[in-house]
Formats: C-alpha cells, structure tokens, sequence
C-alpha cells in the first residue's frame, strides 16, 4: 500500500516564503494599485531580498496571478463543503453562508488587492474557477433530479453571482447593509434558486 510522499522541510519552507510574499504584495497594494508598485516594493514589505521575490515569481503580473489563485483555492473549499452538505435545506444554507462570511472577512484584504490589480489582471482563471465551482454543485443528478442539467447549472451560476456580488459589497466594499441580519434575506435568494435542489425539512 503506497503511501502520500510528505513534502520535505525545503519544499515546505518555500511554500512558507511564497505565501509571505503573496501577503507582502497584499499589503503593498492595498496602499497603491499594482500599477504602481513594482518587485522591490514587494521585497521589502517581504523582508526578503529582491532576488528572493524573482525566485518564486516572474513578474508582478505572476505575483497577481498567484494571488487570484490563492483565492480560486479559497472559493474551490468553500464549494465543497456547500457539496458536501447531504441535505440542501433553509437552515443547512444559512449556516454554510455563515461560514462563507468568516472566510471573505479573513481574505478581505487580499480581494480589495486584487481588485486594486486591475480586471484584467485579477480575472485570469476566473471561467475557468467558476465551470469548477458549478461542476461542483450542479453535477448531483440525484440532488437535480427535478429539472434538466442545463437548469441545474444556470440557477447555481446565477445563486454564485448572487453570494459573490454580495460579499464583495458587504465585506470588501464595507457596504451597510439597512437590514440588522442581512445573510437571512441573502438565504432566501440562494434557496430560491436552489429551489428544486433542496430537501424537505422536517415539519
């Protein structure tokens, strides 16, 4: 029986460095676009020589991308585990959503970084992510079974539109939401769309 090789204390300390320098570049471009920074900057708010920065990424353009894939990554977990969830109901969703919360507060710094990157930049992959992430949800025929594939697929797209234009106002936006539990009326857009997806609950 084989055993998963563990990575060795070399490739693990370069997985430390490169994640301290996605996170020096968060902090730099939180104060100026990418535009207007360069790998210097990212070294120094690193600690790290410059040479170090070009070790782990070719250009700023690679170190954009790396962060939108950090993200990606993110956003893959947090769909499976809304997959992983047995029963699609009211409650189940409002507690996954909770928890999408907590994760988007954790990361809000490095999506406004990558928002300040510019679109062009920050959206590499991003089709690519999204057929994942609606792979991901929409595939259970089981859990589908009361509407065609194609519907299956559209009212998941549109339930992520939905949940990543929020968060994106509400947390990286800082937007105030008028209603005192805003996630509740958040539920009730994503269970509509869900709708032929979601398990009775118990009366």
């Amino acid at each position: 029986m084989s055993r998963e090789r563990r990575p060795s204390i070399r490739e693990e300390q370069k997985k430390l460095t490169r994640e301290r320098l996605l996170d020096a570049a968060v902090e730099v471009f939180a104060g100026r676009s990418a535009l207007d920074t360069n790998m210097d900057d990212i070294a120094r708010a690193a600690g790290v020589a410059r040479a170090t920065v070009y070790a782990h990424f070719t250009n700023k353009s690679d170190v954009v991308l790396a962060l939108a894939q950090r993200q990606y990554a993110l956003a893959d977990e947090v769909y499976a585990e809304l997959a992983a969830i047995e029963r699609w109901t009211r409650p189940a969703l409002h507690t996954w959503l909770e928890g999408v919360e907590a994760r988007w507060r954790e990361q809000a710094a490095s999506i406004r970084a990558l928002t300040m990157a510019g679109p062009a930049l920050a959206s590499d992959g991003a089709a690519e992510a999204h057929e994942r992430f609606v792979t991901k949800l929409a595939d259970d025929r089981a859990r589908w079974h009361a509407v065609s594939p194609a519907e299956a697929r559209q009212r998941v797209l549109m339930a992520l539109g939905q949940i990543e234009s929020f968060f994106s106002a509400w947390v990286v936006a800082d937007w105030k939401p008028a209603l005192e539990e805003p996630l509740d009326l958040v539920t009730d857009v994503v269970c509509h769309l869900l709708a032929p997806a979601l398990a009775e609950e118990p009366g």
